[in-house]
């Protein structure tokens, strides 16, 4: 398994958290898909399968999608499954909350707990990265393909594209988590807080409220895989829960199952991929 997180050129790092870039071959799932669950997140992501076959089982809807070559991930509330194939083959650029709108004008608000075909919102030059993903010689090469493209969409922009909101959420974004009331974010935004709120909206694609309880809930789930001898109920009170039964309660609705469960199925895959996520190599040349 090849695990990498990349981080982007200066020029796109307002945007982009990170680049991922992941190669698993599954020995013995010939006929078996491996499954890992993919509860929501505060990021939003442009991916593409350069090998293909990947499906998702939405469980809120309770029905399986197969997902074409490039897809953009939008704002998610519920949980989703992806069933890998035997070959597998992912590379994404994960943005900052409002990065994906206000560099690709993309409208998450639309997008909310679905995925779209990259093609439909980012017209043809998608199909010329898709070639070329399947054309290059190695991981260094994918990477580059998809940074090519990210500063060719940066040049693109119209000046001035920043207003005081996208300042503030730049300060605010990066740990995944709002600090403040809504008042007194709004005041430094310099609108009134309804206008905040919807000026929020239109570009993570959720509400302030829902944002910072997604925030939180990635933020105790991945706490708990770093730190898998922590205890929940120590998880739950290092990110802001009230006790054990409240941080439950997110995990209930935005992951359709208890804390213990939805991270005895992420390990299940972990052990499947022949290692943990987190032990992360460099792609080599990069």
């Amino acid at each position: 398994m090849l695990f990498c997180l990349r981080p982007p050129a200066a020029p796109l790092r307002p945007f982009v958290q990170h680049y991922l870039l992941v190669h698993t071959r599954y020995d013995g799932l010939a006929s078996a898909p491996a499954v890992k669950p993919m509860p929501p997140a505060p990021q939003q992501c442009l991916y593409f399968y350069p090998r293909g076959g990947v499906r998702t089982f939405h469980h809120k809807e309770q029905r399986f999608v197969a997902l074409p070559t490039s897809i953009l991930v939008g704002p998610q509330v519920a949980r989703l499954d992806l069933h890998f194939p035997s070959d597998h083959l992912v590379v994404c650029a994960a943005f900052w909350p409002g990065g994906l709108h206000r560099l690709l004008k993309v409208p998450v608000t639309e997008m909310l707990d679905f995925s779209v075909e990259s093609r439909a919102l980012l017209g043809p030059a998608v199909a010329e990265i898709e070639a070329r993903l399947a054309e290059a010689p190695d991981y260094t090469t994918m990477l580059a393909v998809l940074e090519t493209y990210l500063l060719g969409q940066l040049r693109r922009l119209r000046a001035p594209a920043e207003r005081p909101i996208d300042r503030l959420l730049a300060v605010l974004l990066p740990s995944g988590r709002l600090r403040g009331s809504l008042d007194s974010l709004a005041a430094e935004a310099c609108l009134s807080p309804r206008q905040f709120e919807r000026n929020f909206v239109a570009r993570v694609g959720l509400s302030p409220k829902l944002f910072a309880r997604i925030a939180r809930f990635d933020q105790a789930f991945r706490l708990k895989e770093r730190l898998p001898d922590l205890d929940w109920l120590a998880v739950a009170v290092r990110c802001g829960y009230y006790d054990y039964r409240h941080l439950v309660r997110d995990f209930q609705e935005f992951a359709g199952t208890t804390p213990p469960r939805l991270l005895a199925a992420e390990t299940a895959h972990s052990r499947v991929a022949g290692g943990a996520a987190s032990n992360h190599r460099p792609v080599p040349g990069a």
